[in-house]
């Protein structure tokens, strides 16, 4: 018989497996039996794990040299498939059992993982401090080669006095779910900001103590390729700007002279006139492009000369031009001679961005049309011609 993944827990409770902390572990077992894994609890109140003396013998030669417990905790936290790190609040900060556990993890703080497997972090207080020992829980998953997937954290005076404990017990359901979830998927969360802190800090101060206390912490980092980039040390890379890169050019000129229009309409006291809402009436993407005209604002023209070239595809198939001049708009079938912009669409999409339905920016990010020529002209749209 297969043997069932399991997600390990370290619990830094002196309680136990009576404590508040060790009922908040066990609300996650009912959801993660139910996905097929199986949830192993470490006490670290029953083991033996000395304090840490800031030798710095790990980050020398790979290993503490204290011979005790620790070793196999982090030897299981290493070989999960996920990971649960849980401590209550004491003094506004973790138990000393979890504190002592996690300074003596320090070798590992310093030669991060290759793997990103889920983790949780788990931390209830009496009403003061369990969101911020949650977040500290979180950061250091990454110590043992995971990240965050959430965090579990309640309120409770005395054992078992959850405040909302139903609330409780339906988010360790949810967590615990969404555990198994990325287990069994192999997701991967985003990189944050701590992600790229922590990268550029400790690349840069194991770099700078390679001669010293750091060679082997020094050696990790090259043999795991994590000097090559960010990009190498999150697995993860960034996707291709869909941004035409006329288009921020294009955005800041259009600001500008919306601005400049503002202050000259403000100045001469003057009130812009409703435009023409024929246009929204149109059935067809050819009708619409001849109605345009009619929809034209030529105060928002002034001065421009310009043709705007429409090759519809789709449902319709047809090349249109609109040519402004002279504070005027006209309407021709077929294409110009040399359009200034020219705009590639399916029918049905320029219909509804004509309606109001879609956006027209976000329509052209998602590649839905294509545009060529100048760009500030498809900016000026929205001024030019009413919906």
């Amino acid at each position: 018989m297969d043997q069932k993944p399991t997600i390990v827990a370290v619990n830094g409770s002196p309680h136990g497996g009576i404590g508040n902390t060790s009922q908040m572990i066990g609300m996650l077992r009912p959801t993660l039996t139910q996905e097929g894994f199986d949830l192993e609890i470490i006490n670290l109140a029953e083991l033996d794990i000395q304090y840490c003396t800031g030798c710095a013998f790990c980050m020398e030669k790979g290993k503490c040299w204290i011979d005790d417990d620790h070793r196999g905790v982090t030897e299981r936290l290493l070989a999960a498939q996920g990971i649960v790190l849980a401590s209550p609040v004491y003094f506004f900060s973790v138990t000393g059992q979890m504190k002592t556990f996690l300074d003596r993890s320090l070798a590992f703080g310093h030669k991060p993982r290759s793997t990103w497997k889920p983790g949780l972090a788990i931390s209830v207080s009496a009403g003061l401090g369990e969101t911020d020992v949650a977040s500290y829980l979180g950061f250091l998953l990454r110590t043992f080669g995971a990240f965050p997937v959430g965090a579990l954290t309640a309120m409770a005076v005395q054992p078992g006095g959850f405040w909302g404990k139903e609330a409780i017990e339906a988010r360790a359901a949810d967590l615990a779910r969404d555990l198994a979830r990325a287990i069994m998927e192999n997701r991967r969360y985003p990189a944050t900001d701590r992600d790229l802190r922590y990268y550029q800090f400790m690349g840069d101060l194991v770099r700078s103590q390679k001669d010293t206390v750091m060679g082997h912490d020094f050696r990790h980092w090259q043999e795991h390729g994590f000097y090559e980039g960010f990009q190498a040390y999150i697995q993860q890379r960034p996707a291709e700007s869909t941004r035409d890169p006329g288009m921020r050019e294009a955005w800041i000129k259009d600001m500008i002279e919306q601005q400049k229009e503002k202050k000259k309409t403000q100045a001469g006291g003057e009130t812009r006139k409703a435009r023409a809402p024929g246009a929204i009436a149109a059935k067809t993407c050819r009708e619409l492009l001849a109605m345009m005209p009619l929809a034209f604002n030529a105060a928002a023209a002034e001065g421009l000369s310009a043709v705007y070239q429409f090759e519809v595809q789709g449902d319709e198939t047809f090349v249109a031009h609109l040519r402004i001049s002279e504070g005027a708009c006209t309407f021709h079938e077929g294409p110009a001679d040399k359009p200034n912009l020219t705009i590639k669409t399916p029918a049905d999409v320029w219909l509804k961005i004509s309606r109001g339905e879609i956006s027209g920016p976000q329509a052209f990010l998602d590649g839905r049309y294509k545009v060529e020529g100048d760009m500030n002209l498809l900016l000026k749209m929205n001024r030019l011609f009413s919906r």
